[in-house]
């Protein structure tokens, strides 16, 4: 609109200084040529150029029109430099009132002036408009850069989520129905900007409870009482080539692809990641890169110099006397990419999860593990432990795990399929299965499988996409705490689940997403020795769905 204003403006200004000049040169003109002319019409235009003739000579009538000649060149040298400075203002405006990429603000280039060599001199000192604007929109690049180019993207769910359950009827042992109808949301907000061209930040805040660290969902409730809104992740990038990346802080683990087996998809870890992809130039069988994946991740710190009888470290089986170490995670693997022909790919690898010192994991959803193990890293006192309880311990709400160890290799297996087209729309295909062993223990109930496939992908509005799940998740196999909530209801391991997900693209970044799991218990408590789960066998059918509105911006 400012363009449209003074494009119209600048042209008014043209108009009129060409109608003041050609008004001026016209008029001297006709004077010039009436004093000179004999075809005037009408005794009156006669009468008045034989009065101003007398007494003229010729060469004197002649001088006069040369100099009426010279003044007309004058004025049409001035108009000249005008329509010069005018198209260059109008060219300037236009370039710096264009509307700029979402997020940027560059310098405006000033373009060259279209001027005479011999109208241009040497002592002219004067600032024009160009080079005012110019200063001012450099100064204030200057100030955003100071705090920094962020980008800043994220997105916001709305979800209708209802669990049922039955009660149980005797000579089960008695548990409660369940029956929950609630309403959540879940805002993400993320800012990234690049430091150097090899060194980037990435950060998160997202809302949820601050003691649950399986979801970022917040649900419909405490009245009017605001909602916290926390800092989720926040790492440092390193990538000084395409092969090799390293990250530090706060982040995803280094094998995250939300397939909800081994890691729920809203937890993050304090730590580091490391990949190295090798790229194979000639690639045989079709392979075409390796990628070596590395993760150390710090689960806490117990600062104790020496553990006393009463203290709860010692609860989860650490040594009376010694000093307390910390919970940690080494996870490490590659997966290997295969590209057969435009249509069929496969992507397939191992990796394996060292814990240090796990129990403390299930020490801290124990009322005393928090107070010591979570309490003093956020500094705020909670309302509870953190939840997510399901793996198998020694004794009814223990902290020592039944399986004495964790080391969990996992393998993986991913095949694609561009798909089929229907009308504009696009239905790729893919097939993921997955197995998971702790090698740690002997125990029974240590073994985890996931098989999965996905029709169709959302791209665009009107896309489409079906998508069905089978996991099986035995108590000793991967450590509740850290695993899928949505898959495992009050517990999350010692299930099988049935997951389907349908998912349709209302328009560009709004995507409407249903979701139904059955879940069932696998093993119940005292089946095998120093073996206790929150919920046995013998617990009715658990039923869940989800409906939900997700915008991405």
């Amino acid at each position: 609109m400012r363009t449209a204003y003074l494009s119209s403006a600048a042209l008014f200004l043209l108009v009129f200084n060409l109608s003041f000049v050609a008004a001026q040169s016209n008029g001297e003109t006709r004077s010039v040529l009436s004093s000179g002319s004999t075809n005037s019409s009408g005794p009156v235009a006669r009468e008045t150029v034989e009065s101003k003739n007398e007494g003229l000579t010729p060469e004197q009538r002649i001088q006069a029109l040369e100099e009426s000649l010279e003044r007309q060149a004058e004025q049409l040298e001035q108009l000249r430099k005008i329509l010069v400075d005018q198209q260059s203002t109008i060219q300037l405006l236009s370039s710096q009132l264009t509307p700029k990429a979402p997020g940027t603000l560059a310098a405006v280039e000033t373009p060259p002036p279209v001027l005479d060599p011999e109208t241009t001199t040497d002592d002219d000192t004067s600032t024009s408009p160009i080079t005012q604007v110019d200063d001012r929109l450099k100064r204030v690049e200057a100030q955003v850069l100071k705090i920094g180019p962020f980008k800043l993207s994220g997105d916001f769910r709305i979800r209708a989520d209802g669990v049922f359950r039955s009660a149980t009827n005797p000579p089960d042992p008695p548990v409660p129905h369940l029956q929950n109808v609630r309403a959540t949301y879940r805002l993400r907000l993320n800012f990234d900007t690049d430091i150097y061209p090899s060194l980037s930040f990435h950060g998160q805040l997202a809302t949820g409870s601050v003691n649950n660290q399986l979801t970022t969902n917040q649900e419909f409730s405490a009245i009017g009482v605001r909602h916290p809104f926390f800092l989720n992740e926040a790492w440092i990038d390193y990538h000084p080539n395409r092969s090799l990346q390293i990250q530090a802080g706060r982040l995803q683990n280094v094998f995250a692809d939300n397939s909800r087996f081994l890691f729920d998809d809203d937890i993050r870890f304090s730590g580091f990641n490391e990949k190295y992809v090798w790229w194979l130039k000639d690639k045989p069988a079709g392979i075409v890169n390796v990628d070596f994946r590395a993760g150390q991740y710090i689960l806490t710190n117990p600062n104790v110099a020496i553990i006393q009888p009463g203290s709860p470290l010692a609860r989860a089986g650490e040594e009376v006397g010694a000093s307390a170490r910390s919970a940690a995670l080494f996870h490490q693997g590659f997966l290997v990419t295969q590209q057969f022909n435009d249509k069929w790919s496969e992507q397939f690898g191992a990796d394996i999860q060292l814990y240090r010192h796990p129990n403390q994991i299930q020490l801290a959803s124990a009322t005393d593990g928090a107070v010591l193990l979570i309490q003093p890293g956020i500094g705020i006192a909670l309302s509870g432990p953190i939840g997510g309880t399901g793996t198998a311990t020694t004794a009814p709400g223990g902290a020592v795990y039944s399986a004495g160890s964790f080391k969990v290799g996992r393998l993986t297996y991913r095949l694609n399929n561009s798909g089929f087209r229907v009308g504009d729309h696009m239905f790729p295909i893919t097939l993921n299965l997955q197995v998971a062993r702790n090698l740690g223990t002997s125990m029974k109930e240590r073994d985890a499988m996931l098989a999965a496939l996905q029709l169709g992908k959302i791209t665009k509005k009107g896309d489409m996409s079906f998508f069905y799940l089978f996991i099986l998740k035995g108590a000793n196999s991967i450590i509740s705490q850290l695993t899928d909530d949505d898959l495992g209801v009050g517990s999350g391991v010692n299930i099988r689940n049935h997951h389907f997900r349908f998912e349709y693209g209302i328009a560009k970044k709004v995507t409407f997403q249903s979701l139904f799991y059955i879940q069932k218990q696998l093993r119940s408590s005292g089946q095998y020795p120093n073996f206790f789960v929150p919920l046995g066998a013998f617990t009715p059918r658990t039923f869940r769905f989800q409906q939900q509105l997700v915008f991405s911006f």
